[in-house]
């Protein structure tokens, strides 16, 4: 090879990597990219993907851009029950690298190696007549050109795994493109993460119904530059023609934080609070993000049997993102304890105090894996801050 590279491990896996992907600060992609700072993101694929792999029916994975194999690799390692895995780039040293790390970790006869565009990897017409089981598209930027090809590739209640790192366009600075690319608008708020998040899988979920397919989220997370959903997809049109009833718009009032879900796009902007003229987001999903039973199982996975992790403290992290999760109320937006701080011009208070108090004087809270600082309850932004400074 005509380039350093280096061994690292991550969980039970052992991967050769481009070595300065080890030290430089934003990971170049030549001569085959490789990110180390998305380890956690990997952590909670294969803890979601252990739990998918545990019904009997998944029992093959694709990885549709891969890199050097990260993700594939420590599915083939770590998740035993899935049987075969898929790894395609169109970076041939990419995939060099991923075989040897196969062989590396002695997983080679479960590897099938391909360097193709996604849509044409993902063509079971052009593979076989068997579909995946799970699915993980990963894109340098918005997915939305590969989502398509991505719900035709699936098996029936199959997991779907997807990301996007155009936050920008998803959180609001670029509000024209994201209605480009996903056909709804967002919002810069406080809890524009999850408004992101929620017109990400209402796009997913449109285009699916076209295809007479319906889609349940299991978990969404959000974490440095990208957003990532797992979802799964069930054929036939029953649930598909029902997806109108989970996409709607949410009307936001900049002045006094009150926000409300709308299923249709009203004329009237105008806040019900406070009287000012309020933004609107959408169209988005406005059910829940999460599967009780799934999430469930995932924290009995890390409480019961453990998770291989590199560091404690990743382990920790995740089991505390997964509790969070397990008790997050189903609302499509969440405050903020500085937000809240600024509107009453006080100092911030802990996000354990706003809980109890809201706790107790009879409101539904939760705490959001959203934001370290966000949280879910079903108070006005008055009442709340009237009982956090009163």
């Amino acid at each position: 090879m005509k380039y350093d590279v280096s061994s690292t491990k991550e969980g039970k896996t052992l991967l050769l990597v481009p070595s300065f992907s080890l030290s430089e600060n934003v990971p170049p992609k030549n001569p085959a990219f490789f990110n180390p700072n998305a380890k956690w993101n990997r952590d909670i694929s294969i803890l979601a993907y252990k739990i998918q792999a545990s019904s009997k029916n998944n029992r093959t994975f694709a990885d549709s851009i891969c890199g050097v194999g990260a993700r594939g690799l420590r599915t083939a390692v770590e998740v035993p029950k899935i049987e075969t895995i898929y790894l395609n780039d169109l970076n041939p040293i990419a995939i060099d690298l991923a075989k040897e790390s196969a062989k590396l970790n002695q997983v080679q006869d479960k590897c099938n190696f391909d360097t193709n565009d996604v849509c044409k990897f993902l063509n079971f017409q052009e593979r076989d007549f068997r579909k995946f089981d799970i699915v993980d598209l990963d894109p340098f930027g918005s997915p939305s050109p590969y989502v398509d090809c991505v719900l035709r590739s699936v098996s029936n209640r199959g997991l779907i795994s997807i990301t996007a790192t155009d936050t920008a366009v998803l959180c609001g600075v670029y509000p024209n493109v994201c209605y480009r690319k996903y056909y709804g608008f967002p919002l810069r708020t406080e809890y524009s993460n999850e408004i992101g998040i929620r017109i990400l899988v209402s796009f997913i979920a449109l285009n699916a119904s076209r295809f007479d397919l319906s889609i349940v989220p299991y978990f969404c997370h959000s974490n440095l530059h990208y957003l990532r959903v797992y979802l799964k997809v069930i054929f036939g049109n029953l649930l598909a023609n029902s997806v109108s009833s989970k996409i709607g718009f949410l009307k936001h009032c900049q002045n006094c934080k009150h926000r409300k879900v709308e299923h249709l796009k009203e004329q009237n902007l105008v806040c019900e609070i406070c009287g000012t003229k309020c933004n609107l987001a959408g169209p988005l999903w406005t059910d829940s993000l999460f599967d009780s039973e799934f999430v469930g199982a995932m924290l009995n996975e890390l409480k019961n049997n453990g998770y291989y992790s590199s560091s404690p403290n990743d382990y920790n992290k995740l089991l505390k993102v997964v509790q969070t999760c397990d008790n997050e109320l189903a609302y499509p937006s969440y405050f903020e304890t500085d937000t809240i701080a600024s509107m009453a011009r006080k100092s911030s208070v802990s996000l354990e105090r706003v809980v109890s108090t809201l706790s107790c004087n009879g409101f539904n809270v939760s705490k959001t894996i959203m934001n370290d600082k966000g949280f879910k309850t079903n108070a006005s932004p008055k009442e709340i801050i009237n009982l956090l400074y009163k």
